[in-house]
């Protein structure tokens, strides 16, 4: 057993051993769910891969909660013994995470329960190379959604980690006519995100959505597991895995998250969501094209700054636009770079160290700094139509709805990081 199990003193949950030729653990977490049904059928009626199956559900609640979501909960675990007993194939394995410390208490410590049962259970079975899927107790998925995750491990069994392509409801009944308009915002925000990314030549410009990603048990355990954040648990476990190769994106198939409004995260769909009802003449804002094109002529210099000394650097950090120029200097940047020129022997090294100083994490805060004292956010619509007309889509006079349809085409082609 691999030692990350021994340096947490795991103990497992489920009672239950493992098939020996388990080989995919979908792990969801549920938390005030009075109704993970729909989610449990969407699973169960996916086609079946060769090996075998497991889902847990983590079913969760912190310390002092109602007894409305306590009954919730109790609801929600025999709701999930009955799926097992009337399965004949997928095992479905409640986990029972009540009272959980309110420190800790979310989305974060409730897949990092589930995921590390999971690996755990296919170590267990001599299988690190087992797949660990993520999902939601509100979602719902294409009936090929286990196969492609098969395929692809078996494709590419080197593959340390991938992204899912995903699609919110954006039209229905189930939800009111607003959540639909904003869930189109927010969806056309995150795909504007990861194209104006990718567009700049950033090169871990990936989908970090926690409903769909999934992991092999070998990479869980090598990059430390699952985190506690009670929001973005998601962008920061896999940008952990990311910048070190072998990851991968599935558009074979798909996941639908619900696009309702939620409270119970700080930040993400949900809070995003909430804020939008609350103001919906307000639109969703995204961040100024600007901010991402500022970054152009850093990235496209980084095999030149190899060859420079710090006088140098200070001197084309000067030279670039100063909302970047700016943050650079914030962040004290030269000693930085000359920190990764200090660990690193090549070009090719420096470049690759370049990004893991310059990472996701960086990207973000640097977006946050520049739209809040250089730029100012603006209407996702108006930003992707730029982005668009520069990238040569046909975004011209189109509606909300048909540029989040050109940005999820966009989306299915397939890119590789330029290093």
């Amino acid at each position: 057993m691999h030692d990350y199990f021994t340096k947490k003193s795991f103990e497992p949950r489920i009672e239950d051993r493992p098939s020996e030729n388990l080989n995919i653990c979908v792990v969801l977490p549920s938390f005030n769910e009075p109704d993970i049904e729909k989610s449990l059928n969407s699973l169960q009626n996916c086609k079946l891969p060769v090996r075998d199956v497991e889902v847990i559900v983590v079913v969760n609640h912190p310390e002092g909660s109602s007894s409305d979501i306590v009954q919730i909960s109790e609801n929600a675990i025999s709701l999930v013994k009955m799926f097992n007993q009337k399965s004949k194939s997928i095992k479905f394995h409640p986990i029972q995470a009540f009272d959980l410390p309110r420190k800790h208490a979310g989305v974060g410590y409730a897949r990092q329960i589930g995921m590390d049962e999971a690996a755990y259970r296919l170590f267990n079975v001599q299988n690190p190379n087992g797949v660990i899927a993520c999902f939601d107790a509100d979602a719902t998925c294409q009936d090929n959604f286990l196969l492609e995750l098969e395929t692809l491990w078996l494709n590419y069994p080197k593959t340390a980690a991938c992204s899912i392509r995903y699609e919110h409801p954006i039209f229905g009944s189930e939800h009111q006519e607003s959540i639909y308009k904003g869930i189109v915002g927010y969806e056309l925000h995150l795909r504007y995100y990861s194209q104006a990314s990718r567009y700049i030549n950033f090169p871990f410009s990936y989908h970090t959505i926690g409903s769909s990603m999934a992991c092999s048990a070998q990479s869980y355990v090598k990059f430390g597991g699952m985190n506690r954040h009670q929001a973005g648990e998601d962008f920061y476990f896999l940008q952990k895995i990311i910048p070190h190769g072998n990851f991968r994106e599935i558009n074979s198939t798909c996941i639908y998250p619900s696009p309702r409004a939620s409270t119970r995260v700080p930040f993400g769909t949900g809070r995003a969501m909430m804020k939008y009802l609350e103001n919906t003449s307000e639109g969703i804002k995204t961040y100024n094209l600007n901010s991402f094109l500022d970054l152009m002529p850093l990235f496209s210099n980084v095999d030149l700054i190899w060859d420079l000394d710090d006088i140098a650097t200070y001197q084309l950090i000067q030279s670039l636009p100063k909302p970047l120029a700016d943050y650079l200097y914030r962040s004290d940047a030269v000693k930085a770079i000359r920190r990764v020129k200090s660990n690193t022997s090549n070009l090719k090294s420096f470049r690759k160290r370049f990004f893991l100083w310059f990472d996701a994490f960086m990207l973000l805060k640097y977006l946050n700094f520049v739209n809040e004292n250089c730029y100012t956010r603006q209407l996702v619509e108006d930003e992707s139509r730029r982005l668009g007309t520069i990238m040569g889509l046909n975004v011209n006079n189109k509606t909300t709805a048909e540029l989040l349809s050109v940005y999820r085409e966009k989306d299915l082609e397939d890119w590789q990081p330029k290093f």
